[in-house]
């Protein structure tokens, strides 16, 4: 049984807030009622239910008449919409990936479009990085009328297979797997971070990826410097580097972080005699970059490299602190259209804008970082969560997130809500 719910004197209990969302692409005098239905289907998944109670508040109505069409959606649907619920079903494993199973059901029968899709995923995606637990299933297997209670999913809740109504993706396709990954990170570390800024070689407009080819990344970075003025400083991560951040919360959030103590992150390279054609060409733009700058720069880079040699960092995870982000900046405008890589440019940066007795090393000393794996080895088996961070894990598909997931739930046990 179903009844109709609108958004007038309706409370939402916090095992319901996931029901809070309201679709947009149908009319707004049809929109709460539509969303009731289906938040009610959802609630039978958790042994929810409606209730009605006698009124709060009282209101006066003026006659008013409203155009048929306003709330056609309403009138036309809802004995369809209704025997839909009623016979729809889901194998999926967790709360968020039925809503989303059901979400996109909805948009394939015309109930409503696809930006309700993806308002509905940006809405989970909004509850779990302000830490919402997922309720569990206790759903009532209408079929079978026995009751199960599982214990959560043990899946990401992005669907493994969902044509274009889901992110925009060709209709017959299914969702990109490097888009995914982005909703999974951001899920992660959103969940810490005030704010999470994606960048990839290729942007998307939807899920706020920003386009930035990666080997100058660093000259991207005073654009995000810009926007985000009362921050208290910006830390730079690459996607294969896990960042293991409850062993940083003592770390000096003033000073400038870098692996500058890792074996195989941050190498010297001499430049007298080298053959390698490009770490000369790198060297020459670093002396000329060096050369141009204010002269506080310069001292500070010469007493650490002098000018026989350049530091090779991947830098892979970086912090720069408030103080330092105007620094940074200048330097960027130093190097302008010069084609110096980002593994060249960074390390020297944080040269010119710091000595190396003033870095926070001890922050990042204990990265465990592996240029390659070897044939034995898995991300599994370097992984460690007393570590700040560990280097490569490569996460390929959703089975390797949720293995990512379980591990770090080691020193972060609330992680497991997300698998």
């Amino acid at each position: 049984m179903m009844a109709p719910v609108n958004s007038f004197n309706t409370l939402f209990h916090a095992q319901a807030f996931w029901g809070l969302m309201m679709p947009v692409s149908v009319s707004s005098m049809a929109a709460d009622v539509i969303r009731g239905y289906w938040a009610q289907r959802i609630l039978w998944e958790i042994g929810g239910y409606v209730a009605f109670y006698p009124p709060t508040i009282y209101r006066k109505d003026h006659v008013q008449a409203y155009p048929f069409a306003e709330e056609k959606d309403l009138h036309v649907n809802v004995g369809r919409l209704i025997k839909f619920l009623n016979e729809w079903r889901s194998n999926k494993q967790s709360l968020f990936e039925k809503i989303l199973d059901l979400s996109y059901a909805m948009a394939e029968e015309g109930f409503w479009m696809e930006q309700d899709v993806r308002l509905t995923a940006a809405w989970l995606q909004d509850l779990l990085a302000a830490g919402y637990r997922q309720p569990r299933l206790m759903s009532l297997e209408i079929d079978r009328q026995r009751a199960t209670i599982g214990e959560g999913d043990m899946k990401e809740f992005v669907p493994k297979k969902l044509p274009s109504v889901h992110l925009g993706v060709d209709e017959i396709g299914t969702v990109n797997y490097e888009i995914g990954n982005l909703i999974k990170w951001r899920l992660l570390y959103g969940r810490i971070f005030k704010t999470v800024i994606i960048l990839a070689e290729h942007s998307n407009a939807e899920l706020a990826v920003e386009r930035c080819p990666l080997s100058h990344a660093y000259k991207y970075l005073p654009k995000v410097f810009a926007r985000y003025g009362g921050a208290d400083g910006f830390l730079f991560l690459q996607d294969h580097m896990i960042l293991n951040y409850w062993n940083l919360l003592q770390a000096d959030k003033e000073k400038l972080w870098i692996t500058d103590k890792i074996a195989h992150s941050w190498v010297t390279i001499p430049l007298e005699s080298n053959k390698e054609e490009w770490f000369v060409k790198q060297g020459a733009m670093v002396k000329q970059v060096v050369g141009s700058s204010p002269v506080h720069f310069q001292s500070k880079y010469k007493e650490s490299m002098g000018e026989d040699k350049i530091v090779f960092c991947g830098s892979e995870l970086f912090y720069v602190p408030r103080q330092f982000v105007e620094d940074f900046g200048d330097l960027v405008g130093l190097v302008g259209n010069l084609d110096l890589h980002h593994k060249i440019a960074v390390p020297m940066f944080f040269l010119a804008m710091d000595s190396p007795q003033n870095f926070d090393s001890e922050a990042l000393a204990g990265t465990v970082f592996k240029t390659n794996l070897a044939a034995n080895e898995t991300f599994s088996s370097i992984y460690t969560a007393q570590s700040p961070a560990v280097f490569p894990v490569k996460v390929m598909n959703e089975i390797d997130f949720i293995k990512v997931i379980r591990l770090m739930s080691k020193g972060d046990p609330l992680l497991m809500e997300l698998v």
